[in-house]
Parts: C-alpha cells; structure tokens; sequence
C-alpha cells in the first residue's frame, strides 16, 4: 500500500514554471501594444453622405468650435502653426493633412489652417466628415 501512495505523490506536475512563463509573456504583450492616439478636444464633425476612414500615418487637425486646434497631439495656436505643421511634416515625412473641423466651427480658422498647409509644402488636404445615417427604405 505505500508503495503506491509514493508513487502518486511523484506523478504530480509542478505548475510554476508554466505559470511563469505565462506571466512574462502576458508583461511582453503589454509592453509592446501600441494605442490608438485619439484628439484631446471634442468635435462634432459634420456629415456627409460618404466617409473613408483615413489612413493614420498623415497629419491630422483638429479644430474645435471655440477655435482650438490640435496637431497630431500637440495644442497649437495660428501663430505657431506653419511652425509647429512643419515639424511635424518632417518627423512624419507626410504630405497629407487631414482637418477635422467642427461642424460649428469658423470658416475662417478652417482657410488660415488650409493656407498655412499650402505654405509648409502639404500637397493634399482632406476634411474629415461623420457617414449620415441612411433613412430606412433608401
């Protein structure tokens, strides 16, 4: 009888290195996920009846209804922009800017952005728009 009991006290299986290996590929993966950069500000982008999602590598703006602006992450004011645009062309190699302007914001802000674009050498601009919602039977 106690040979047995010796011998199913040896089949046991240690776990630890298993749950170690676990763990150090669970802090891998958290280390190397990238996050999505979302805008600081919030804005209401107005609708149109087609939208493409643009890619994430270029210059993007966002103007909000109060005239803020946002570049890539960085808050920038119409003094700085060309300035702060041509940085971040040259770090981003990018000649896109994507203007994500509030649907109540001034038309004004929206042309001064477009012109310093122009100016730092951004040789395509896209607006930004939300889908409209289809009506039922259309």
């Amino acid at each position: 009888m106690a040979k047995k009991k010796n011998v199913l006290e040896e089949l046991q299986i240690d776990m630890t290195p298993m749950i170690d290996c676990v763990f150090q590929l669970l802090i891998f993966f958290m280390v190397t996920t990238v996050f999505a950069v979302q805008s600081g500000l919030k804005v209401d982008l107005p609708q149109a009846s087609t939208s493409d999602a643009p890619p994430e590598k270029d210059l993007s703006i966002t103007i909000s209804e109060k005239g803020e602006m946002d570049l890539n992450g960085t808050m920038v004011t119409i003094d700085n922009l060309e300035e702060q645009l041509r940085i971040q062309k040259d770090i981003f190699g990018s000649k896109v800017l994507i203007i994500k302007a509030d649907n109540k914001s001034r038309h004004g802000v929206v042309v001064d952005v477009m012109d310093a674009a122009k100016i730092v050498g951004i040789e395509q601009l896209a607006i930004a728009t939300d889908e409209k919602e289809k009506k039922p039977g259309s």
